[in-house]
Order: structure tokens, then C-alpha cells, then sequence
């Protein structure tokens, strides 16, 4: 009886012992992160602080592919072009002096407003994959004339962001098995009893969440459309073989790739809307995917002898990426850029925008069938997957007012995917069908070559 007594004293000292233990390490943890809490605010007021009175209202915010583009106008002071020397955006560093500086073009109106943007391209501008973790709070910083003085004074503007979408969730691109999370928001804080109000960019290393996406491959077509058809061979089975073996090998870059039909179900295709939930052009962004190709054969009413690649762009933007693509496809295929001329821009790159007669035949359907037109013009890309897939950057339209075609949720979305659309080669020529059906590695190559140079050769820039 005495042995138990004591055994179950001892049972009860260990677990007050322990209690202790864990009550004290609650306690210090609850101090070190209200101190850190506490430092971390200072630091917002100590930065805040600093600004001048006059606030920049930024009126547009995108987020494409892997750039963001701001532009915002700095009122209520009456600026002068020559009294400035220089401007930049700064993300500035609220645990750190390692602040981030950002080159912009800015402009000054006849009202001494100065407006400024980071890029007159929809994909560049600031390359999110290429920003350092951090908090950093978003500022114009100004070198203006001081006259006075006879020296030039640095001034910092808070911004506060005026857009419809105030708040945006990024991943990187995977690399090297790691990925960022960037958070960007409009933030109001309460400190020493004073309302601060700021934008801030909070950057962290996470993992990639399950249903998160690198890029998406579109194997065009399928279910009961089956695309160009030659003889017994159909654009939608061989563009399915194309885009099982781009995930495969573009995973092994270390990409993550998610495909809008991976023929499981032949029908998944054919019988939803391409805007219905689990349709190609609402799949890139539910994954929240930072670029997609859709893959394509191309066709023609005669037969060709020679045919070649063709990559279709969104309007406005920087065509690198499909440059370096057409040609590592030509290249490592031992294939030729399309001879066509109808829309190309360069030697295998080509931008389709409505016509005057397409648009006007957009209005007909739109007033014979009672809805209003969409706002479609001469600079509307014309391809579906490359447009609506982008959302406000690309000018993505199709809102269910036209009942047949369903609603892209995302059509007015500030967050977009960066789309292209790849014909391969042309099916009515033999040469070209010859070399798509039996080069399968050498086209694959040409995709697999440029992701790699495009994104895991990319520099820190910041």
C-alpha cells in the first residue's frame, strides 16, 4: 500500500513538473511574440510615419501569369515634371532595411497629377517569382528638387489601393521543389490609439497546396469533337497523346501540371461547357496555374506540301516566351514556322483580334437573340482559351448574357493566366503529319527546353 501511495505521489510531482513546464513555455511564448507583435508595429508606424500627406490611389492592379502590373496616380499635390529627378515603387522592408526598388514610368498631367505604371505589357512589369520572402509595405518614393534648399529631397507616398479586388494570393512557380506564397492587400491598423491605413505585399516560403498548378496543358478537342480529321487520324487523339507526355516530361522539370482532359472519361470534354464547372476555359484559373498551352493541329481546305508551327499570343503582350517556343519546336523537331501570313506578327507567332465583320456579326446574334453586345473591338483577342483564360488583362467578356455560351466566372477576375495556343503543324500536309505523329519527343523537346530556360534560369532581379 505505502509502495503505491508513494508511486502515485511521484505520478502526480511528474505531472505538475510538466504542468509547470508547459504553463512556463506558454508564458514566454505569449511575451516574445506580443514583444515581436509590438516591435512589428512600431516599425509599420515608425515607416508610415514618414510619408508625406498625400496619398497615391492606385486604379489598376493585374496580376498575369507571373507579373504584377500597378498604375496609380499621386493627387493633391501639385507636381512639376522638372522638379523631379527620379521615381520608383518601393516594397519596404518592415522587419529590415532590405527594401526592394522598382523602376516605373510616370507622367505628370496638366492638373500636377502624377499617374505611373510598371509596364505597357500585360506580362512584364514586376516578376513575383523573382521577389525576396519578406513584409514590405508598398510606396512611391520620389527624388524631387528641393529649390530652398538648393538639394534634392527623397520623399515617400503611402498607397492605397482603389482597384475592385483588394486582395490577391499568389504561388511561385515551383522551383527546386519550393514554392513562395504572396499575399498582397490593402491592411487598416490600430497603433498607439492612431489608424494607420497601407498596402502591403507579405511574401513566405510554403508548400504548394494540392489543388495549386504550375501550368496547364490543354489537349484540344475531344469528347465528340473531333477536330481536323485525315484520313483515320483525329486532331483530338493525337493532341491527347501530345499532352500525357508534356505532363510527363515537364514534371520532370519539376513543374506541377494539371490537364484540362487526360482521357479517364473520352465524353468529360464533350458534354460539359467549355465555361461549366470542370470546362477548359474555367480549369487554369481554379488551379490558380500561371500559364497554359492549349495544343492544336492545324487545317486547311487543300492539301499543303509544307507546313509549320504557329503560336498564337494574347494581344499586348511581350512575345519572348512564344519566340523562344516556336523556335526550340522548329529546332529540335526538325519542323518549319507555318508559311501562312493571315495574322502573324513574326516568324511563327500570330495574333488573332476580331475584325469590323466579326463584330458586327456579333451584334446581330446579340440583338436577334435579346441581350446586350459585349463590349468586343478590334483589339479583343479573338481565341477563347487565350482570352478568357487571362480575365481583366486580357479582356475576357463572356458573362452569361449570352445563355448559350454559360458565364466565365472568372471574366473579370484582376488575377489571369498567361494562355497560348500551340498548332503543332498542319494535318492535311503528309510532311508535317508524318513528323507530329512519329517526332512526338522532338516537339516535346522544344516545349520542355524552353520551360526550362524561361523559368528555371530566371535571375533574382530584386
Amino acid at each position: 500500500m505505502y509502495k503505491r501511495k508513494l508511486k502515485v505521489k511521484r505520478i502526480f510531482i511528474s505531472l505538475s513538473l510538466l504542468l509547470i513546464v508547459v504553463l512556463i513555455g506558454i508564458i514566454l511564448y505569449l511575451y516574445f511574440n506580443v514583444e515581436k507583435t509590438s516591435a512589428y508595429n512600431m516599425n509599420i508606424k515608425k515607416i508610415i510615419d514618414s510619408t508625406k500627406d498625400e496619398v497615391v490611389s492606385l486604379n489598376k492592379v493585374r496580376i498575369y501569369g507571373t507579373h504584377l502590373n500597378i498604375n496609380g496616380t499621386l493627387e493633391n499635390k501639385k507636381v512639376f515634371l522638372d522638379n523631379i529627378d527620379d521615381a520608383k515603387l518601393i516594397f519596404k522592408n518592415i522587419n529590415s532595411n532590405k527594401d526592394i526598388e522598382i523602376d516605373i514610368e510616370y507622367d505628370v498631367n496638366n492638373k500636377g497629377n502624377l499617374t505611373f505604371y510598371t509596364s505597357d505589357k500585360i506580362n512584364t512589369g514586376i516578376n513575383l517569382d523573382s521577389l525576396n520572402t519578406g513584409n514590405y509595405i508598398i510606396l512611391l518614393k520620389l527624388l524631387e528638387k528641393n529649390y530652398n534648399e538648393n538639394k534634392d529631397d527623397t520623399n515617400y507616398y503611402k498607397i492605397i489601393n482603389e482597384d475592385n479586388q483588394k486582395e490577391f494570393t499568389y504561388y511561385t512557380m515551383t522551383k527546386n521543389n519550393k514554392n513562395n506564397k504572396i499575399v498582397i492587400n490593402n491592411y487598416k491598423n490600430e497603433i498607439e490609439k492612431k489608424s494607420y491605413k497601407y498596402m502591403k505585399i507579405d511574401i513566405e516560403s510554403t508548400k504548394l497546396p494540392d489543388d495549386v498548378y504550375d501550368i496547364v496543358i490543354d489537349p484540344g478537342h475531344g469528347g465528340s469533337d473531333g477536330g481536323a480529321v485525315v484520313s483515320n487520324y483525329k486532331e483530338k487523339d493525337i493532341t491527347l497523346d501530345y499532352g500525357l507526355l508534356l505532363k510527363d516530361k515537364i514534371e520532370e522539370l519539376g513543374f506541377k501540371v494539371k490537364l484540362t482532359r487526360d482521357g479517364s472519361n473520352e465524353d468529360d470534354i464533350g458534354v460539359h461547357s467549355m465555361y461549366d464547372v470542370g470546362g477548359r476555359a474555367l480549369i487554369p484559373n481554379d488551379v490558380k496555374a500561371k500559364y497554359a498551352f492549349s495544343i492544336h493541329l492545324n487545317s486547311a481546305e487543300y492539301n499543303i506540301n509544307n507546313g509549320g508551327v504557329e503560336i498564337y499570343v494574347p494581344n499586348n503582350t511581350d512575345i519572348t516566351l512564344a519566340k523562344t517556343l516556336a523556335r526550340n519546336i522548329v529546332n529540335e523537331a526538325n519542323t518549319t514556322y507555318s508559311p501562312s501570313m493571315t495574322y502573324k506578327i513574326e516568324d511563327g507567332i500570330y495574333l488573332r483580334t476580331f475584325t469590323y465583320s466579326e463584330i458586327s456579326k456579333a451584334k446581330e446574334e446579340a440583338n436577334k437573340n435579346g441581350y446586350e453586345p459585349y463590349n468586343i473591338t478590334t483589339d479583343t483577342t479573338y481565341y477563347f482559351f487565350i482570352r478568357e483564360t487571362g480575365g481583366l488583362s486580357t479582356n475576357a467578356y463572356v458573362d452569361g448574357r449570352n445563355t448559350s455560351y454559360g458565364k466565365n466566372k472568372y471574366y473579370n477576375s484582376a488575377m489571369g493566366v498567361e494562355s497560348y495556343l500551340v498548332e503543332l503543324g498542319f494535318m492535311v500536309s503528309n510532311k508535317d503529319l508524318n513528323n507530329i505523329l512519329n517526332n512526338k519527343d522532338g516537339y516535346v523537346k522544344g516545349f520542355t527546353k524552353t520551360l526550362d530556360e524561361y523559368f528555371n534560369n530566371v535571375k533574382e532581379k530584386y
